[in-house]
């Protein structure tokens, strides 16, 4: 039976984890529940809910065992009710009990009544794992029917050292027996291993929260792949380094044999082998030659149609050793250094822990891959704790020290008493600054976590600490680990003045003068324009405090009642002024018809020019901030303003902040026109004199050569219309059918005419004897010289563009061309535009004699 791990990214919203876990579980009893031809009385299912403490732990704000009991109800709502299925729990009911294992319904319990069972579940102790699977099997009669264990934990076995040693076990001994595992935000890499393994070693499922990118695999192989019907008996043949510890995945020798001692399988090289076999009990040998490690199980029991994994340790000695610097006890919340000796295998790790915690519990570690020594914080509480080496997978301490704990000291030292919002420097001894050391400032009775602001200690004393906006009793405090308080100080807040000065009526946009006092300057503190019954935060304009007294400040651009306000720190208003804000008027002159593409003159009166204020053309109708051409307000009047393309009906507009159009005047735009003259065919490369007439020229403007057909910004070559007609323009160095445009603002041709260029040809005639290092005289005839255009040295078969001499061919045949330093043989090329080869000849370069 092949082993699947489905994973789903962490960072999905919430309901779409809930939907998840939901399919997951749906998929999980889909995948243990029969064809619909067999019987379902055959094939019975116990769930094993996680009733531990952690399952207090919150997902986005909501509680682990929350989550779960709201997918539950809602997925045994659904499920029919002839599928039958039972309910497990541990560590619901006790603290630190293994032995506080419950069956909350017996299998074939209504639904409904398991649902219920779900919703009186309180977590509240440990993770007995496995022998909470061993009981499941037992009630499953696993050693004589096919059984299916569903397992849903938030966390690795904390009562049995060999959790997947055990499913192994049960595995061997069973008829049919399969543990599928769902990880509820088990993100531990060796945490995910100690649950995959004990599906792995059953022959089920492992599905795992981890990444946002493996959702969309994961619903796909829970919702669209059909539970595989097995037909064959199928055996899976895997070994592991030590018990639940690592697949090995190549170099080892299997052996199954018979009741009779008949060899019926073998391999050599191989790592986990799936096979298919006969029914009956088996010995089963797996060796590696490259270290001479061995491991068997007798007497395993393979039943008609089933699936079965057999998995074999091979077992070896591992030790290892730790050693503390400072030796036996260091000061709370610094590091320590640990110097260690171990396997170094992957997932193993150095840890601090509590005295006596579980294996796999720890305050903090680092993998033994990260280098030796390992630097390790020691906790901020004071107290007796120890030092492990922690192998990973399995998941078993290998060497331990004890470790003393020291309280930390640490002073404050500030002013008693400050202003509200006012930077306090903060003075300050204690440990070497670490992760989560913060001088903050918060009320005497909240917790070390919350606070109102902070500062790092690692930026040295004394610290700047902004003071909370509310006047009242507050305490200093110096935070470690972000955990615990090391020292405190009262410091009494009190209210923060200010003052505000402007006019009391102001023109919409206009920049209005507003003089303030205020205490010192901080993050947040502006001088803003709001509507009366708007919140702190929300307003129309702003200036900072910072910038000192006066600040210019712009008014809305809609008339009504406002106020002015002092704002501190973004959330607090201290001071406050109504103002009344009047429509702005404004005027515009221009003609009523233009020409399209011309620039038109504009004149205008209006407010003072402000950010945001032009002069637009634009269609009717279309928004404030939507235009087809622009000009600035701030450039006075008055501007000049190009027109649109298209003709059509138009509207200049008087446009105040980007955003309020307070005038406007209909404009007819008409269509220029345009003619060309011109010659109908010319020799690639050749300038073509070109005759137009058009309207005034603008930018953009240009008379083009193009391919017919092609979009009017794509062309081959061009001159600007501003430079007068008769203008020359430069024909493409490739023959064929062209067309010639006049092309107004780079968007709008106004008319054209075909040209046809025709190919250019070329001569050249190789000197008669042409020395290395020495100047020869290099006969030719082409075309009407252009830029590019030479006549060159180049190596055979060398690209256009490359070429190792040249001459110049703009006062005719013949040119003068150094030869090249060294002799050989060479080809003697006429080059058009510096992109085409007109002709070419071989040419012999010879030796200096």
């Amino acid at each position: 039976m092949v082993n699947k791990a489905v994973q789903m990214g962490r960072e999905s919203p919430m309901r779409v984890f809930i939907a998840f876990i939901s399919v997951i579980l749906s998929a999980v009893l889909a995948i243990a529940m029969p064809a619909a031809a067999q019987d379902t009385s055959e094939d019975r299912t116990i769930l094993i809910l996680d009733g531990s403490g952690s399952m207090w732990g919150q997902i986005e704000g909501e509680a682990k065992i929350t989550i779960a009991k709201s997918v539950l109800a809602e997925l045994l709502a659904e499920l029919p009710e002839e599928r039958q299925l039972g309910l497990m729990a541990y560590g619901h009911r006790r603290e630190g009990d293994c032995t506080d294992i419950e069956q909350l319904a017996e299998i074939g319990s209504a639904h409904e009544a398991i649902a219920a069972q779900v919703q009186k579940l309180s977590p509240k102790g440990k993770t007995p794992m496995a022998e909470s699977i061993r009981q499941a099997a037992d009630i499953l009669e696993y050693k004589e029917r096919k059984a299916t264990v569903i397992l849903v934990s938030d966390g690795i076995e904390t009562c049995d050292p060999d959790p997947c040693g055990a499913a192994a076990e049960l595995e061997q001994s069973g008829y049919d027996f399969t543990v599928n595992v769902i990880g509820f935000d088990v993100t531990e890499e060796n945490d995910q291993a100690q649950l995959k393994c004990l599906a792995e070693n059953t022959g089920g499922t492992f599905y795992s929260a981890a990444d946002a990118g493996e959702l969309g695999e994961a619903l796909e192989e829970a919702v669209v792949t059909e539970p595989e019907v097995v037909t064959v008996t199928k055996v899976r043949l895997r070994a592991t380094e030590l018990e639940g510890g690592l697949v090995i995945e190549e170099g080892l020798s299997w052996s199954v044999t018979d009741a009779d001692g008949n060899e019926v399988y073998s391999s050599e090289g191989e790592g986990v082998v799936d096979i298919e076999i006969d029914p009956g009990t088996y010995d089963v040998v797996v060796e590696r030659p490259s270290d001479g490690l061995k491991g068997e199980q007798k007497g395993v029991k393979i039943a008609q149609n089933t699936g079965k994994t057999v998995t074999i340790a091979l077992n070896f000695e591992v030790t290892a050793s730790v050693r503390a610097e400072p030796a036996a006890e260091g000061m709370a919340g610094t590091n320590v250094l640990v110097h260690w000796t171990g396997p170094d295998r992957r997932g193993d790790y150095i840890n601090i822990s509590q005295k006596g915690a579980d294996n796999g519990r720890y305050l903090s570690y680092r993998y033994a891959s990260q280098g030796n020594p390992s630097e390790l914080r020691l906790p901020v509480e004071p107290g007796d704790y120890e030092i492990r080496y922690t192998l990973g997978r399995p998941i078993r301490t290998l060497a331990s020290i004890d470790y003393k704990v020291l309280p930390a000291e640490a002073t404050i030292e500030a002013v008693s008493e400050a202003i509200a919002g006012e930077d306090v420097s903060v003075a300050f001894t204690g440990p070497e600054a670490g992760s989560g050391d913060w001088i903050t400032i918060a009320k005497p009775d909240a917790p070390a976590g919350k606070y109102l602001g902070y500062a790092y200690v690692s930026k040295g004393s004394p610290v700047l600490l902004r003071m909370p906006l509310e006047a009242g009793e507050y305490e200093l405090r110096y935070i470690q680990g972000g955990k615990k308080v090391l020292a405190r100080q009262p410091i009494t807040v009190v209210v923060a003045e200010a003052t505000i000065e402007a006019v009391s009526e102001a023109i919409a946009g206009e920049d209005v003068s507003v003089a303030f006092t205020g205490p010192e300057a901080g993050s947040g503190d502006y001088i803003t324009v709001a509507e009366p019954d708007a919140p702190a935060g929300k307003y129309l304009g702003y200036a900072y405090v910072s910038k000192g007294s006066p600040v210019l400040l712009r008014m809305p651009l809609e008339a009504g009642e406002y106020e002015l306000r002092y704002i501190q720190g973004g959330k607090k208003v201290l001071a406050r002024q109504p103002i009344t804000v009047g429509l702005a008027d404004a005027t515009l002159v221009a003609a009523s018809e233009a020409i399209s593409g011309e620039d038109v003159s504009v004149t205008f009166t209006g407010p003072e020019a402000g950010s945001g204020d032009y002069i637009t053309v634009a269609e009717p109708g279309s928004p404030a901030g939507k235009y087809l051409g622009y000009a600035y307000v701030s450039k006075g009047s008055p501007v000049l303003l190009r027109m649109p393309l298209d003709a059509g009906e138009y509207e200049l507009r008087y446009v105040q902040g980007g955003k309020k159009v307070i005038a406007s005047q209909p404009i007819t735009v008409v269509a220029a026109t345009a003619t060309l003259t011109a010659v109908e065919e010319a020799i690639a490369g050749e300038n073509v004199s070109i005759t137009f007439t058009g309207p005034k020229a603008g930018s953009g403007d240009y008379i083009t050569i193009a391919e017919p057909g092609s979009p009017a910004r794509d062309y081959v070559g061009y001159a600007y219309v501003s430079k007068g007609s008769p203008l020359l323009l430069r024909m493409p160095f490739e023959e064929g059918d062209y067309e010639l445009r006049y092309l107004q603002g780079n968007k709008k041709v106004l008319t054209s005419q075909p040209m046809k260029v025709l190919a250019a040809s070329a001569t050249v005639t190789p000197p008669e004897r042409a020395v290395a290092g020495e100047v020869s005289s290099v006969v030719f005839t082409g075309p009407q010289p252009s830029p590019g255009s030479y006549v060159v040295v180049a190596e055979p078969g060398s690209p256009v563009k490359k070429y190792v001499a040249y001459g110049n061919i703009t006062s005719g045949s013949p040119t003068n061309i150094r030869m090249p330093k060294d002799p050989g043989e060479y080809e003697l090329r006429y080059l058009h535009g510096g992109v085409k080869i007109l002709a070419s000849a071989p040419m012999t370069v010879y030796p200096k004699e």
